[in-house]
Formats: C-alpha cells, structure tokens, sequence
C-alpha cells in the first residue's frame, strides 16, 4: 500500500484490491539488453498503457474512453453520490446556430475545467447547459434558405425555425459531449423555445410589468432596416470605415433675442452641423450650450451667422472666411427661433448639455425621432415626436415628396438638393458607426413604440452588487468591474421589443381605439394554459377570443372584437437573461463563466433582470475569457477564411494521421484560454501542446510501470522510507496544495504550468532518476524497494488527479491500468485524497535541496557516466550538518547523499572556510557491477555485494 492509504480516513485513497509488495511475480520476464545474463533477475518496468498513441489509434481510445470510464454518467453519479453544498456554475447558452467553433470549444472546455476540479475532490456541482433558440439570426436563416414567393406566416416562420434550431443544437451537443463536458445531456438541458421556459418568461414579464419596470412608449431606438426590426447595443457591429457624407447647413432665425435686435434689417442664420442630413426632415429644434461662447459673424457677402466663437477658424475653413462681429453668450440664445429649411415652421433653440465645441459648429440640430439625446431634450420641453420612417427606412407618406426614397441612400441626395443654397458646405468622412450583427448593413435611430425596462431605477443596486461580485482572472479583476459598471451607467432604458416572429411573444392585449394595455395575472396564467396544450405558436394562429378564454372575458366584460393582441416578441437578450429564474434552483449561481462580449450581452442582462425580480445580482462570481484570434490576431470568420474548427484538431485537418486527440485541445484551452483577451490559434501552439501532453504521458507511463501485481501471501511488509522518500512526498504535498489553489482561482494555465513543471522536474528528472536503482534492482521485498514503489504510488494518484480536470481521457486511461484497479473503477468514482500535512517537512526540503545544488556541480564537470567517478565533497558548516543526515560517515559508497549525487563514493568533508560547496571528483579504481550498473563489481569482471545476494537468492529458488 501507498503512503497515501496510510493517512487518516478523511483523506484516504479507496484502494480497489490489497497487495503485500514482497514476493514478484513478474521478474520471468527477460529484456534483451546486451544479452545480459542477469537481466532476468532484474525488476523491470512493466505496463500495458502504451507510450504513444497517435492519429486512428488515438481518436479510437478517446471513443472507448467515453464509454468504457461512463463519461456521460459522471453528472448523474456526483448529483446522486457527492453531498452537498453544491457548486453552481450558470451556463450561458450558446445560439443555436453553425458549427461548433473554437469560442465554443474555449467557453465549454474552461467550464467543463471548473467542475471536474469540484468533482475531482468530492465536491458536487450544479450545471445545466443550455441554448438560446429563439432570435433574428435564426429567422433569417431560415428565410434565406426557403424557396418561395410568397411571403410565409409566422406560423411557417416559426415551424421552420423551430426545426432548424432543434437540428443545430442537436450538433452542437453531440461535439460537445464528445469533448467530454461533464453534463446531463439526456434530460438536464435549458432551451429558451421549451413551453416550460417559456411560461416562467411570461410570469417574469408580467412580474416586472406589475412592478412599473416595464413600460411601453415611443422613443428613438436602434433600428435595422435590412432586419425591420429593433436592435440592443449587444446586437450591434461598429464598422471603423463607415462613410457618411455630411453638411453644414444654415437656418433662418425668424425670432431674433434681444441682443441682435440691432441687426434686425438683415438675415441671421443659425449654422448647425450633421452627419444625417437626411434627419433634416424630423428637425424640432436647435439645441445650444449654456457654458460655451458663441458669436455672431459675416462672410465676405455680409451675411451673418451664429456659431461656437471657437469653432469659427474651422468652420471657415469650410463655408469660406468669416469675421467675427460680435461676442454672444449661450444664455443670449435662449428666446430665439429659426424656420425649418423643410416644412417652414418657426422652431425653438433649446439648451442642452450634450452640446460642446469640440466639433461641429456648437449648434446641434436636434430631431427627436432619430437620437436619444434629442429625444430627451424635446421630452423636457414636452416636445412631441415627429417620425418620418418606416420600419424599412424609407421615409414616409407624412415626409411629402421625399416619400418612399431610402434615408441611407437616395433619402441623403434629395434632402440636400432641396435645400439648395442653404447647404454651405458637404463633406465624406469615415467614422466608427453601428451596423446589424447579423446583416451586416448599417442601423439608424427610429423613434417607434417598443417596450422598455427602465433601468435607471435598478442602476445604484445593480452597480453596487457589481462592487461585490469577483471576477476574474483576478489580473484583470478591476478592468472587468469598470467595465460592467460603466454599461450599466450609460444604459437609461432596455427595449426589450423585437418585430419579428421567432421567439416568444410579450403577452399583451391592446384596446383599438385607446391603445390602452390590457394584461394581468389571469391573462397570463390563461395564455400559459393555452401553450402548454397548444404550443406557444397558438399566439398567432389562435384568435383573441381562443387566447382569453370565456372565463376572462366574461370576468373582465372584455368585447373581443374591440382588442387585439401585440404583435411584438421578446429580444433574446431578455430570454437567456432571465435564465437564472428557470434553471438555477436557489436563483443564484457561484459563477458565471462566459466571452469578454458578456458584458453588454447575457452578464448584463442576468444582472439587471435579476435585481429588479429578486433585488440582487444572480452570481457570485464572474469569469472572462477572450476571443480567438489567428496568427496574424485577426478575429476568426468564414469570410476572412481563417477558421480552424476544433474538429480538425481533434480527428486531423486532412487525415487522421494528423489527429491530436481531445485531450490537446483540452491542454491548449487550460494554458491559453484564461490568461489572453486574445487567444491565439497556430499550428506551433497545438504542436507545443501535443508535446506537453505526451510528456506528463511519458512519465505516467513510467511511473504505471513501478507498480505490479504481487503475492499477498508473503508474510509481514517492511518499509524504510529513506530521506529522498519524504522529500519527494513534502513536494507531493505543496505541489497538490498549490495546484488546488490555481483550480479554486481558475488559474488553468498556472495548473498546466505547475503540473509540466513538476512531471518534468521533481518527478522524472530527480526523484524517478534517482530510484531507479531501488525499482529495479533491490530485491522484491527490500524495504527501501517498497518505500519507493509506495511514493511511486503516491505521486501517481496525485498527480493524476491534478491533471484530470484538464486532461480527462489522458487520467481515465491511466487509472483503468493501475495494477490495483481490478474492477476498472473510473478515476472520478474513486474517493477523493489530500495529502497528509505530516508530509510538509521544510526542514528536510532544505536538507535535499544542499544535495541537490551539490550534484548539479557534478553534472557540470562530469561529461560521462557520473557513476564511474569517486567524489570529495567540501561544505561549510551549515550545510555540512544537513549533509550529515544523508552520511553519516565521512566515506560511503551506499549512503543517500552518493545516491543523490550518482557518485559510486563521496566523501565528506566539513571545511569552515567553504561559503559554497565544492567537490572533486576521480574515476573509480574497478568497473561497475555487470547487474546494477552501480557499484563497484565484488570480484574482478562479476557482481557487486548486493547484486551477488539477490542473484544466489534467485537462482537457488
């Protein structure tokens, strides 16, 4: 038995059968190494776990893994064996739509990390994946790929689109699975199109209704004419290189403030600046600032205009020179009014503090229909909204001749030409401006009636439960809390309307003739009723009398005929936003774990409407990763050609000989993943990463091949446990300790870097060196020999574990050839261990660390087999005493400091003067032992003592 099983019970390792390691039965086997007559009686490595496995062979063990080990049990097993408290991670769903990708394969990898090192040590964990299903993007598709033409119902609209979904999640699971995300994925999902989803999002919506948060208005929104529909801010694209042709234009003041009566002879125009003229047309008013200078000038012709005094060199540069003739403050604007360049009418100047002289002309022409900072000027002056487009933007019947003409196209030409010389000056600039994600063609603001959330009443609680959630990586902790306060800050209202038909409808009936909002908790319960029995596409197929019922309508005295039910859905954002209130049984998670584009997306859609259901945030934690970029940083797309998919790293681009296994894709994920906003994807990293992976395998190997079936009948165990022993499990003890402080930090990449670090260094390259001796030419039950094999054991149970999270297959494989696992009991089915702190011995460390330094001056000067020299080691004092504890004489050639050093004899020698060690070394006077290799032979061209004993043992058996 292991040291391990040796601790106490709360951290003792389940042993799947008991050994006594004294009498071998595997020494028959005999290596052909030189034809060597003793090889036979040497005890060398056996295992069947291979040393390599690569392209089919390795796609193959990864399939019998997922079986054979019961990978998509596992969730089921920790729900019904681990106790609680659990750890709860809230999966934002992914949408349903392509294929998989590498974000995918980051985003599921990096949860998948975070709960199998909860499971690993016994802690049971709470995880429900999920899809987003509903949604334009969908829709969109669907459409573009159905031949007809005719235009479909929204009931076709939302059969194909339901299909579509359903197939693509379907996919998108099945990879997903194969990666071996820990899930259950039989039963355990969330989709935002299920009736039961669906009916808790209608409770919410009427939830927040009946609480005054939401409401239904008619403000300037983003709006994709090539989608006909509302847009969020998550749902926009910013395209640097956007050009947009833009003019200053003057406008005839009709009402002058007392200031400029003495100018009342001749015309005074008002310059204002835009980048939409064709907004021209819903002008209301000019706005100015309180707090800038301004002043009236003339151009060569006399003609005078108004204009930021600092703005003047420029906008000369433009309209030609201007000379200023007098001084105006903002306040001196306060009672003027202009002629609209269109429609004629006599408009206001309005102050507002949106208005600077940092571009421009310091006078902003203001339509309240087409920004939301003119909106809320016009609403303070209880301005009513004029909106002259329709949903595909073009302009309407109201806008006269202009009717029909495109407001990003030919609507800019025409407005401009009817202006005439009331257009000083036009300009191309190229800006950053937002465009639909998923059409890629430009939005505009449109004022048109939506429902809102009004956020500004939830912003102090959410930004002070933001104050109290962590994120991390904790490097970038106070970036990602800036950032999230400063969206929640800037962010007055949510429009949470979509004109569409894919997705879930806003559960509300209107009056005729009032516009009056009819909807309450009977009528939601009533429309639930009917979705549960007839599918919720009954809310466009049934008429207003099947949706309400009788009973309602008779209850209310509602006349069906003067009602009509919304036509408006739900913006995505709200379904998985309020995903907490669906799968999250306490309605809280520990962590939240999803893209850097979260935070405008699903972190802030969770957040805002979880603190106004439930007054606080729905998670503890957060986690960010970024994006994955290419070796040039370019983000990934089709269009661009440089997408990798995580199957061709997986099974191999162009051949199955090129596959990498699951496992290196796990590996990249875990040491880039968390550390990078851009995460890079290259054929040098992968091939990096597969090297990795097949050195912590190599050592594994190795150490699978110390451990062996034995005799249990052998009688009492001895075991001596040399100094070199306890070192290697002090080091067991803080490498296990420090690599459970990076899972709890989920600092993957600092596992994969210790994990490397360690396998390389403290296993392979000293401990597994340096009792090689022991482990293969000791006698079977030499005590030492056995001490040996147990911290063998130990560092492989650790270190396996260690590595599980992140290399799943590559710890199962392990576990099922472990010696002692008989009834190939899968590694996450064993109990889980800690070592013990009687392990932790600084002291000792600081003692095997001096041996340590020694041997590397060996190393150095020795070019050869070390082991064919005799070496005088000089130390100072304090490092002669800890010396002292591995020889105990003053010349050995068996002692544990010759061991460390593979010198055949040291002697040591204790000199004051030394601030350092120093050593000498010579070749020894007679030749290594034929079996050992180690000491010096016994008699001239023969065996050393203790190889003589094991032989003559062995062969009188």
């Amino acid at each position: 038995m292991s040291t391990l099983s040796k601790t106490p019970a709360k951290v003792l390792l389940i042993r799947l059968a008991s050994f006594n390691r004294v009498s071998l039965r595997y020494c028959a086997k005999v290596a052909k190494v030189n034809n060597n007559k003793y090889t036979n009686t040497v005890l060398l490595p056996q295992t069947k776990f291979p040393l390599r496995l690569n392209g089919a062979h390795r796609l193959a063990m990864d399939n019998y893994l997922l079986e054979k080990c019961g990978f998509s049990e596992l969730y089921s097993w920790q729900r019904s064996n681990l106790a609680p408290p659990d750890f709860t991670l809230h999966d934002g769903p992914p949408y349903a739509n392509g294929d998989v990708h590498m974000g995918h394969a980051v985003n599921k990898i990096l949860k998948d990390i975070t709960l199998r090192s909860r499971v690993i040590r016994g802690q049971r964990v709470h995880y429900v994946p999920g899809w987003d299903c509903h949604g334009l993007p969908i829709e969109l598709k669907v459409l573009s790929t159905t031949k007809t033409n005719k235009p479909l119902t929204p009931k076709e609209i939302r059969s194909l689109a339901r299909t579509y979904a359903q197939k693509e999640l379907e996919r998108q699971k099945k990879a997903f699975i194969s990666w071996g995300v820990m899930a259950d994925w039989a039963s355990g999902c969330y989709f935002t199109h299920d009736k039961t989803y669906i009916n808790n999002q209608l409770h919410q919506f009427l939830n927040l209704y009946s609480k005054n948060l939401i409401f239904r208005d008619f403000k300037p929104v983003y709006w994709s004419p090539s989608s006909k529909t509302a847009l969020a801010e998550s749902e926009l694209e910013y395209n640097d290189n956007h050009k947009s042709r833009c003019a200053t234009v003057r406008l005839l003041l009709t009402k002058l403030p007392p200031v400029l009566e003495q100018f009342s002879n001749k015309a005074i125009y008002a310059l204002t600046w835009t980048t939409t003229p064709w907004t021209l047309l819903a002008n209301q008013a000019l706005s100015y600032s309180g707090d800038i200078p301004y002043c009236l000038s003339s151009d060569t012709e006399g003609t005078l205009y108004i204009t930021s005094e600092t703005l003047l060199p420029s906008i000369s540069e433009k309209v030609g020179p201007l000379k200023k003739v007098l001084t105006l403050s903002g306040e001196d604007l306060k009672l003027s009014e202009y002629s609209h360049p269109i429609w004629k009418q006599s408009l206001p100047f309005l102050e507002s503090p949106h208005v600077t002289d940092k571009m421009g002309t310091g006078i902003v022409h203001t339509a309240p229909a087409h920004g939301n900072e003119d909106f809320l000027v016009c609403l303070s002056h209880n301005i009513p909204v004029k909106s002259l487009v329709d949903e595909e933007g073009k302009f309407t019947e109201d806008a006269g001749e202009f009717q029909g003409l495109d407001v990003l196209d030919t609507g800019i030409s025409a407005v401009l030409n009817h202006l005439g010389d009331d257009v000083l000056h036009t300009e191309e600039i190229i800006h950053s401006y937002p465009y639909d994600w998923r059409t890629k063609k430009p939005v505009i603001t449109r004022a048109s009636y939506q429902w809102f959330i009004n956020t500004e009443v939830l912003k102090e609680k959410a930004l002070e439960s933001v104050n109290t959630t962590k994120f991390f990586p904790r490097m970038n902790e106070s970036g990602f809390m800036n950032y999230l306060r400063q969206q929640i800050s800037k962010r007055p209202f949510w429009c949470i309307s979509r004109q569409r038909s894919w997705g879930t409808p806003i559960p509300v009936f209107y009056d005729k003739r009032t516009r009056e909002v009819l909807v309450n908790e009977d009528i939601v319960e009533r429309i639930c009723q009917v979705f549960q029995e007839h599918g919720d596409d009954s809310w466009w197929t049934f008429s207003v009398e099947q949706l309400l019922g009788k009973s309602i309508l008779k209850k209310y005295k509602l006349n069906p005929e003067e009602l009509e039910k919304g036509q408006d859905i739900m913006d995505i954002w709200l379904d998985s936003g309020i995903s907490w209130s669906s799968v999250l049984p306490e309605k809280f998670a520990d962590l939240y774990l999803e893209g850097m584009d979260q935070f405008n997306g699903w972190f802030h859609s969770s957040l805002i409407s979880s603190i106004a259901i439930q007054g606080k945030a729905p998670f503890a934690s957060i986690f960010v990763h970024g994006f994955t970029v290419d070796k040039s940083g370019q983000k990934m797309s089709k269009s661009l050609g440089n997408v990798i998919s995580p199957e061709e790293i997986i099974k191999g681009k162009k051949s199955e000989k090129n596959a990498l296994g699951i496992d290196v894709l796990r590996w990249w994920v875990a040491s880039h993943g968390v550390q990078h906003t851009q995460i890079p994807i290259t054929e040098g990293i992968f091939k990096e990463s597969a090297d990795n992976v097949q050195k912590i395998r190599a050592v594994l190997r190795f150490l699978l091949g110390a451990l062996h079936e034995e005799d249990s009948d052998a009688g009492e165990i001895k075991t001596e446990y040399l100094l070199l022993d306890r070192f290697m499990l002090h080091r067991l003890y803080h490498f296990n300790k420090e690599v459970q402080a990076f899972y709890d930090n989920f600092e993957y990449h600092h596992v994969a870097k210790a994990v490397l670090n360690f396998v390389s260094n403290d296993v392979s390259a000293v401990y597994c060196s340096l009792v090689k001796d022991r482990l293969y030419c000791e006698s079977g039950n030499s005590p030492v020999r056995i001490a040996a094999v147990d911290v063998v054991d130990d560092i492989l149970t650790v270190v396996t574990r260690a590595v599980a999270p992140i290399l799943p297959f590559l710890a199962e494989e392990v576990w099922l050839h472990h010696p002692e696992n008989l009834t190939s009991v899968p590694l996450y089915r064993s109990t889980p261990c800690d070592p013990p702190g009687e392990w932790n011995d600084a002291e000792l460390e600081r003692i095997v660390n001096v041996a340590l330094d020694v041997k590397r001056l060996v190393n150095k000067m020795v070019s050869g087999n070390t082991l064919e020299m005799v070496g005088n080691v000089s130390v100072g004092k304090e490092d002669f005493a800890k010396l002292s504890k591995l020889q105990n004489e003053r010349t050995s050639t068996t002692s544990e400091l010759s061991c460390i050093l593979q010198l055949s004899s040291v002697t040591l020698i204790e000199d004051p003067a030394c601030t350092s060690p120093k050593i000498d070394v010579k070749p020894i006077e007679y030749a290594l032992c034929k079996r050992c290799r180690k000491y010096p032979e016994f008699s001239e061209g023969e065996l050393c003592i203790r190889c003589r004993t094991i032989v003559d043992v062995h062969f009188s058996m």
